[in-house]
């Protein structure tokens, strides 16, 4: 009776374990992160700017074009336009006025259009921002 039982698990195991062995992950697929690039930011990083200058930088096709957020220091940019060139982004816009007198960081942040919201990108780039004639230090 012991070995019944015995050979009844075994071939139960043979069975339904094969099955799970063809199922990598439980049948979850996952897809890879591809972060997004950035690249070909202008004006060029240190360069000295006046308020409410013009911006200009690449993205690549792995950016979701919705999720893009661009800051001047702690200062939300929402004057942008993103470009669809085919293989790539452009995304142009204007700095704000508010900003000045100061070196200040572009902050770009952007999620890849696969691997969810944890897949995602943040670069920029330094300025300094003309204003006040005092001196400013980095």
């Amino acid at each position: 009776m012991n070995k019944l039982i015995m050979g009844f698990v075994l071939v139960t195991t043979v069975m339904y374990g094969g099955a799970a062995a063809a199922r990598p992950d439980n049948g979850v697929s996952r897809i890879p992160c591809v972060k997004p690039r950035f690249s070909k930011m202008l004006p060029a990083n240190k360069s000295e700017v006046d308020p409410g200058s013009a911006f200009s930088f690449v993205a690549s096709k792995q950016l979701d074009p919705f999720t893009l957020t661009i800051k001047l220091k702690d200062t939300e940019v929402s004057d942008y336009h993103v470009s669809n060139k085919n293989s790539f982004y452009l995304v142009s816009g204007m700095f704000p006025d508010s900003v000045k007198g100061k070196w200040a960081r572009v902050h770009i942040r952007g999620v890849s259009k696969k691997g969810g919201q944890g897949c995602f990108k943040d670069g920029g780039w330094l300025l300094k921002i003309k204003g006040d004639d005092t001196e400013v230090t980095p």
